[in-house]
């Protein structure tokens, strides 16, 4: 016998957890070591690098910050086309952050090559860092918690995300 009862339940959490948080500072503090020892000039492509990875990670957010700000929710509902387009960029983004040095390699010498490769490499957990700081920033200037939520659906033997966004409690 089959059954259609729709159990849904809600998973939330911060933005970044407090294990990203410590496991992103410590491969950009590592990574930061050898990016200023070889080059520190080109290490500080990082910058602006992670700010790029965050905006692209958060870009929904930042959108409808307002909206946020003025209901306390921010929700989107999954759709199979929506859901491709960005699964489809995530994956060029990751591409590029895994490819980049390796074409760099060929056109540097080996000491600046490895600057820029360490800051291509530590944007991703400089901008979990940035993501905090984000979070925090939130936080403080609504005086509200800021999480994002998932809520998933049992619908005949799968579960399925009926909508996600985020949320200022």
């Amino acid at each position: 016998m089959t059954t259609t009862s729709h159990a849904s339940y809600t998973e939330e959490r911060s933005l970044v957890t407090r294990k990203e948080l410590i496991f992103s500072t410590i491969f950009v503090i590592a990574g930061g070591f050898v990016g200023i020892l070889t080059s520190p000039e080109l290490f500080l492509v990082i910058l602006p690098l992670s700010v790029s990875v965050l905006l692209f990670k958060e870009w929904k957010l930042f959108r409808g910050m307002r909206e946020l700000q003025r209901t306390g929710v921010l929700r989107f509902e999954p759709r199979f086309k929506t859901n491709r387009k960005e699964a489809n960029r995530s994956l060029v983004v990751v591409l590029l952050l895994i490819a980049t040095p390796m074409v760099l390699s060929f056109f540097l010498p080996p000491l600046p090559w490895l600057a820029i490769t360490m800051a291509i490499v530590m944007s991703w957990p400089a901008s979990n860092l940035l993501e905090g700081m984000t979070q925090l920033t939130i936080e403080k200037r609504t005086g509200k918690k800021l999480r994002k939520f998932y809520t998933w659906t049992s619908f005949r033997d799968d579960v399925v995300m009926k909508d996600y966004g985020w949320s200022l409690k």
